[in-house]
């Protein structure tokens, strides 16, 4: 009977140390005066939930922008900390033994002790998805801790982060180490945007814990993306740093433990459990010159917006990592996606290209990755969903270009559907001159006479296809309408784009062209796509110049 009563006791506390919590008061703004004082809760070692003092100074705002409450924190845990720190945002304040709020860190201070929080009330309206109000404490530029980046790896990682308000520091990211206690208010906790092999995300601290696995953390937003799903991890502190600027804390992203929904200007909110959905990526890259590969295998949150910069991030540093240096060459690059549209069913993007470079060759290869990523996941017609990524890379420190010197057809005539052969003359760099013969079909429908062709390469158009992505990006009107009509026409246009080391031969453009399409005058966009007679032959080097011939066609 003792034993029963023993476990029944025991049963009745753990349910009640897990429903404390929640059921912890609170405290309302409007109860909140000048002179009261009270404690915080954050980690600023380990997992060790430690305690600092706290006075209100006052109280700022209105009801219909929301308040704020100013305070001064004070104690050893300040003193150890160098002050309100990056990560302690969303630490939470007790007044009385009631919860008052959490430390928003955002507002710029000279003496680090002062800050502001944001009132519990506000946080608790992020688990009914209110309408988002403007945020007064994050401040552009979010530091994000960048693990398994390269030096250069961050830099480029920034300035791919920049239109999101974020940036990258090379401190802290992935490590051995994680805490193994369940989360509680003043645990630390990660919010991450990739994990595996290189990883990318903040930290902050946990406010509130609900009965059902929800918390409240960090008293601002992280991007203020409303709606969301990012990782939820746990957290190791390192140390707390102090800096001229403002102290932050470092330390390691443990494993996912779930789902952050909601990202708005009083903090995030999210849910214990299962972890959000991922879109795996793969990177191999081998530098030939050396005779070195390096991969990296990581996982990235499914968001339309920031996949293509994941993307982009995540194939130039496996390259840095690779490369070992700043410089030029020629890269191979091919990738794979793998989706579905909602309308379209299976979907499959598969790309391969060649680039040159003299210097910045990292920067380079990754365009059409990017631009693919953006059309599968920004397009006007349908929602996809990505299942993987895949992108191989091989590097070489040599110059794998040629330039066409000049074509020549072999027969002196040809009859509609016949096939000529075309000995095309080339120099490659700083190496004997070279002939490669490409074959090219009549079209069946050709009128007689002269067919005026044009024989170049793949790469000789490149700088027209980087001046019209240039001008989409700018929002520059094009000089036709496009006549792509749904997601699998620029799915098509992706996979069957000249490749910079294609010997293409087509139809002078609108010169005796047998079909309407060509004779339409499309501007740049149909000398891209070129026309439907268009053929083309793969090298093994890139191919850069242009030259025409004439083609005597007799019935």
């Amino acid at each position: 009977m003792k034993k029963q009563i023993f476990i029944l006791s025991l049963i009745i506390w753990c349910l009640s140390s897990a429903l404390v919590c929640a059921n912890v008061p609170l405290m309302p703004v409007e109860d909140i005066v000048p002179g009261m004082r009270g404690i915080a809760k954050t980690v600023i070692e380990g997992d060790t939930i430690e305690e600092f003092n706290i006075e209100v100074l006052g109280v700022i705002g209105n009801d219909a922008m929301g308040h704020n409450i100013l305070i001064k924190a004070s104690g050893d845990v300040i003193d150890r900390s160098g002050g309100i720190a990056q990560g302690m945002s969303g630490s939470p304040v007790y007044i009385n033994g009631r919860l008052a709020g959490a430390v928003a860190f955002g507002k710029a201070f000279t003496d680090p002790k002062y800050c502001f929080l944001t009132p519990i009330g506000r946080m608790l309206d992020l688990l009914n998805e209110p309408a988002p109000r403007p945020s007064e404490f994050l401040p552009k530029n979010t530091p994000l801790m960048a693990g398994g980046f390269t030096e250069s790896g961050v830099r480029y990682l920034s300035e791919k982060l920049e239109p999101f308000g974020l940036k990258a520091t090379g401190v802290g990211g992935s490590g051995s180490f994680s805490s193994t206690q369940p989360l509680q208010p003043g645990s630390a906790v990660g919010v991450s945007l990739m994990r595996g092999d290189i990883q990318l995300g903040a930290l902050g601290t946990v406010t509130w814990v609900g009965d059902d696995g929800e918390i409240l953390a960090f008293g601002h937003p992280f991007m203020q993306r409303g709606d969301s799903c990012y990782f939820m991890n746990k957290a190791w502190i390192l140390a707390s740093l102090p800096n001229l600027e403002s102290a932050y804390k470092v330390g390691n992203i443990g494993e996912t433990i779930g789902t952050i929904t909601q990202d708005r200007s009083a903090g995030i909110a999210g849910k214990i459990g299962q972890g959000p959905p991922v879109v795996p990526v793969y990177v191999s890259v081998t530098d030939g010159a050396r005779g070195i590969n390096n991969s990296s295998r990581v996982e990235v949150i499914d968001d339309e917006v920031l996949l293509p910069a994941m993307l982009d991030a995540v194939a130039y540093n496996t390259v840095a990592k690779t490369m070992d240096r700043e410089g030029g060459g020629t890269a191979r690059f091919s990738f794979r996606i793998d989706g579905r549209g909602d309308v379209s069913g299976p979907i499959n993007v598969q790309r391969e290209n060649m680039y040159y470079a003299a210097a910045g060759i990292g920067k380079l290869i990754n365009q059409e990755l990017v631009e693919a990523g953006t059309i599968l996941t920004q397009n006007k017609f349908e929602k996809v969903d990505i299942y993987g990524v895949n992108i191989n890379i091989v590097l070489d420190d040599k110059a794998e270009v040629a330039e066409i010197i000049s074509a020549a057809v072999r027969e002196k005539e040809a009859a509609p559907g016949d096939t000529v052969h075309i000995d095309v003359q080339l120099q490659p760099y700083r190496a004997p001159k070279v002939t490669k013969t490409v074959l090219f079909k009549i079209p069946k429908e050709q009128r007689e006479g002269k067919l005026p062709l044009t024989v170049r390469g793949g790469s000789s158009l490149a700088w027209i296809q980087n001046l019209l992505r240039k001008q989409r990006e700018e929002g520059v009107p094009a000089q036709q309408k496009d006549n792509r009509k749904t997601l699998n026409d620029f799915i098509k246009s992706i996979n069957e784009a000249d490749q910079n080391n294609d010997l293409i031969v087509d139809i002078a453009a609108g010169q005796g062209a047998p079909n309407a399409a060509m004779q339409s005058g499309g501007g740049f966009a149909s000398m891209l796509e070129g026309s439907p007679m268009k053929q083309k032959t793969t090298m093994n080097f890139i191919v850069d110049g242009t030259t025409d011939i004439v083609i005597d066609v007799v019935k």
